[in-house]
């Protein structure tokens, strides 16, 4: 459900990976488990999840997951007259299959979500080809996805509200400008929602707007043109010691804008430190946005107090440039926060004499804290972020 878009993207920070679909297919013959988990002051996520990838005789590589949120929360969606803890959950599951032809690897993937009042199916088409004796990597994705939003009316009761259609390309380059320095640099382009409730249905149907003092329904544009520009050094420092081989530090910058008239600036590092079959991971990020251009606040709350909502004169579309909207959603107005965790990942190789299969893996355990500043902390209060994580070679 849209209300817990906001704690799924939060426990996403906690797997790392290529903005690439296809990348991940990349890392053949390997099974990996799982497990995420958040908490704010009103929300709490549980998410398991599995992933298997094994690349077939000629080049084909297959993979599969399987993915739980298990969301609870204060939510309306319970079908009361108040707000009462509601256990919702959202199963997702998707394949992938891809083909190696020489420098180049090209496939797609698929991926299905279900739970009681939102569906969602998404598919991906990827491409990435290896240049200059694999020192630069050139690739990019086409994404089409669909939804179904409903409402819920009571505890087996929903009724439809709309749809979602959006369609996303990604193009990076990665480039290798010394033996221990590699650059990347990523582009995403999104268009979400098409003009009508039909396609374009991104407003949350529990989320009440103050218009007039009064509660109304959130009513937010049915189109946004969204743009992100990454780039990412990863740098390793040798340090020629056998039991702390190397330092590495790996500073990022994300810069985000959409038709909304919302910015966003998010500078990263990470610092990576191996202390024999250890390696510990310092995370440290920084997170500033401004306001959409149809927000309005009062005394730090979004508040439409002269009985009706604003337009939104930054969008492309039209209809959004005429139409007036009104919204309640925190992630919408301006804000920081600051984001820190540590990851201990010990890999397998003690246990080669006892098991030689599982001596090629290792796990991870990641502990994070958020914190958060104005109307963001005051909707949802700091989070805590955890995680557990196999990896196993086939």
């Amino acid at each position: 459900m849209k209300r817990a878009s906001f704690a799924a993207r939060l426990v996403a920070l906690l797997v790392a990976g290529s903005p690439l679909a296809l990348s991940a297919a990349a890392r053949a013959d390997e099974l990996v488990v799982r497990g995420n988990y958040y908490r704010d002051r009103n929300t709490r996520v549980i998410q398991p999840e599995a992933v298997l990838s094994k690349e077939a005789p000629h080049g084909w590589i297959v993979g599969g997951h399987y993915l739980l949120d298990t969301i609870t929360s204060a939510s309306l969606a319970a079908g009361v007259l108040r707000d009462q803890p509601f256990t919702e959950l959202r199963n997702e599951a998707g394949f992938s299959l891809a083909k190696r032809l020489g420098p180049a690897i090209v496939g797609g993937s698929y991926s299905y979500s279900q739970e009681s009042d939102y569906r969602a199916q998404f598919a991906t088409l990827s491409a990435a080809v290896e240049l200059f004796q694999k020192n630069t990597l050139i690739g990019g994705s086409v994404s089409y996805g669909h939804d179904n939003v409903y409402q819920r009316m009571g505890p087996a009761t929903f009724i439809p509200v709309g749809a979602l259609d959006h369609v996303h390309v990604i193009a990076q380059w990665s480039q290798v400008l010394a033996p221990t320095v590699l650059f990347n640099l990523s582009y995403d382009l999104g268009v979400v929602g098409f003009g009508s409730a039909d396609n374009g249905f991104q407003a949350n149907p529990y989320r009440p707007a103050s218009v007039g003092g009064m509660p109304a329904r959130e009513a937010v544009p049915f189109q946004r043109i969204r743009n992100a520009l990454a780039l990412s050094v990863h740098w390793i420092i040798p340090l020629h010691n056998q039991l702390v081989p190397y330092l590495a530090f790996r500073p990022s910058y994300r810069f985000y804008w959409d038709d909304w008239g919302l910015q966003s600036h998010t500078p990263e590092l990470r610092t990576y430190l191996p202390i024999g079959p250890v390696e510990l991971r310092f995370t440290g990020r920084y997170y500033s946005q401004g306001h959409v251009s149809f927000w309005n606040e009062v005394d730090g709350k979004p508040a439409y107090p002269s009985n009706q909502g604003l337009q939104c004169t930054t969008c492309l579309l039209g209809s959004s440039q005429r139409n007036l909207f009104v919204t309640g959603d925190p992630k919408l107005g301006a804000y920081d926060d600051y984001y820190f965790d540590v990851r201990v990942l010990i890999k397998f190789g003690f246990i080669r004499r006892l098991w030689p299969w599982a001596s090629e893996g290792w796990v991870e355990l990641n502990y994070g804290h958020l914190f958060q500043t104005r109307y963001a902390q005051t909707a949802f209060g700091d989070a805590d972020l955890a995680g557990l994580q196999f990896t196993f070679p086939l």
